[in-house]
C-alpha cells in the first residue's frame, strides 16, 4: 500500500488510530496537530484513511534521529504494514543527513523486538518505568547505511587497545591494498610502538601523523603526509614539562626521518575537494578527527576514510563500543555529511588537521 505524508487533513483519523491502538502513552490530539504542523518532525501513513502511521523527529544540529511513536490499526495486524512504515522512515531520516536512528518499545513486547531486531536495530540501553503504566522500555538504534554495494573497501580491523586507532586504521587501508594479506595483533601493536608519540594528556601515547607516515613508508608504501601546520601534534594538551620535552624530540625525530626518506610533508587546507582529490590519485586516506562529533568525547582519532559522493564522506572507524552494545558492522561505512566534515577534521585548540596517504608503489 502506498505510504505518504500525513497532512492536518489526516488529524481526526490519527487520533481515532491512537486511542484504538493504545490504551496508555497515548498521542493527544494537540500534540499531533504539533507534529504535523512543525517540519523538524515528520509523520507517515498508509491508506487514504490512515491504517498506519510513524512518527520520526529530528533534532536540529545533531545527526539523531528517532522514531516517536509507531501504530498499526489492530484490523490490519499481520500484513507486513509496520515494516512498510519502517524502512520507508530509514530512507527519510537518511534524506535529512540522519546517521542514526532510535526508538524505545516495551519490554515485553517481543513481536515489535522482534521485528526492529530484524531491519537492523540493536539494544543500547534499559529504561526502568518508562511508560505511564511503569513498564519498563528498551531503546534500540540503528546506524543507517548508504548502498556502498559497488564498494569493495570492506577490510574491517577493530582495534583492541584504546590508544591504538592509528594501526588499526593503517591495517584497514592495507588489507585493502594486499588483500591476500594476513594481519595480527602483533602488527596492530608493532606500527604503535613505532609512531607513538609516547606521551598523551593521560595513559599512552597515540600514533603522530609523522610517526604514522614513517611507519607506513617502512613497510614499503607510497605515502605523503597532509597537514594543516607544521606544529607539534598533541602537544598543547599535555601540562608536565618532561613529557613535552620527550614528545618535542620523538617528533623531530620523525620530521627528519621523514625528510630523509624523501616523504612528501604538505602543509595545506585538507578539504573534501583535496580528499576527493587523492582518492582519485589512488591513495587510501587515514584521517586524524576529533571524537567530539561521534560521542561528544574530545580525543584525537584515527579512522579509515573508506569512500565519498555527492553528500556523504564514508569511514570505518576502529573503535568498536562494546559499552553500547555495538558491533564491527556498526562501524563499517559510517556515513559523514559533507556539510558536517569539516568540523570532525582538526583536533585540539588550533583544529590541527592531518591526513596520511598510501598507496602501493608507482613504476
Amino acid at each position: 500500500m502506498a505510504i505518504r505524508p500525513a497532512t492536518r487533513a489526516d488529524l481526526d483519523a490519527l487520533v481515532a488510530l491512537e486511542n484504538r491502538c493504545f490504551t496508555s502513552d497515548r498521542i493527544s490530539r494537540r500534540s499531533f496537530r504539533h507534529f504535523l504542523e512543525t517540519e523538524q518532525n515528520q509523520i507517515l501513513v498508509i491508506g487514504d484513511t490512515p491504517l498506519a502511521y510513524v512518527l520520526l523527529l529530528f533534532r536540529r544540529g545533531t545527526s539523531l534521529a528517532r522514531i516517536y511513536s509507531l501504530a498499526v490499526d489492530p484490523s490490519c495486524r499481520g500484513q507486513g504494514l509496520a515494516r512498510q512504515l519502517m524502512t520507508e522512515a530509514e530512507t527519510v531520516a537518511m534524506n535529512r543527513d540522519a546517521l542514526f536512528l532510535r526508538l524505545e518499545v516495551a519490554i515485553h513486547n517481543q513481536s515489535a523486538i522482534a521485528l526492529y531486531e530484524s531491519l537492523g536495530y540493536r539494544p543500547i540501553k534499559r529504561i526502568e518505568e518508562y511508560y505511564e503504566d511503569g513498564g519498563d522500555a528498551l531503546r534500540l538504534e540503528k546506524r543507517l547505511a548508504r548502498d556502498l554495494a559497488k564498494s569493495k573497501r570492506s577490510s574491517f580491523y577493530a582495534q583492541t587497545t584504546e590508544f591504538t586507532c592509528g594501526p588499526a586504521a593503517a591495517i584497514m587501508a592495507m588489507s585493502h591494498l594486499e588483500p591476500g594479506r594476513q594481519f595480527s595483533r602483533i602488527d596492530e601493536i608493532d606500527l604503535w610502538r613505532e609512531a607513538t608519540t609516547v606521551f598523551m594528556t593521560r595513559g599512552h601515547g597515540g600514533c603522530s601523523p609523522q610517526g604514522l607516515a614513517l611507519a607506513l613508508s617502512n613497510r614499503g608504501f607510497d605515502v605523503r603526509l597532509l597537514q594543516s601546520s607544521d606544529r607539534i601534534p598533541f602537544i598543547d594538551s599535555v601540562r608536565n614539562p618532561e613529557k613535552k620535552q620527550v614528545i618535542e624530540l620523538i617528533h623531530n625525530h620523525f620530521v627528519e626521518s621523514l625528510g630523509r626518506n624523501a616523504i612528501d610533508q604538505e602543509v595545506t587546507t585538507i578539504d573534501s575537494r583535496q580528499l576527493r582529490q587523492c582518492m582519485a590519485e589512488g591513495y587510501e586516506i587515514l584521517l586524524l578527527i576529533s571524537t567530539y562529533q561521534l560521542n561528544r568525547n574530545k580525543a584525537p582519532h584515527w579512522v579509515w576514510l573508506v569512500a565519498m559522493d555527492d553528500r556523504f564522506a564514508y569511514i570505518n572507524d576502529p573503535d568498536v563500543d562494546s559499552a553500547e552494545l555495538r558491533s564491527a558492522i556498526d562501524n563499517v561505512h559510517m556515513p559523514i555529511p559533507l556539510a558536517k566534515l569539516p568540523t570532525l577534521l582538526g583536533y585540539g585548540t588550533h583544529t590541527y588537521r592531518a591526513a596520511v596517504l598510501l598507496r602501493q608503489p608507482r613504476d
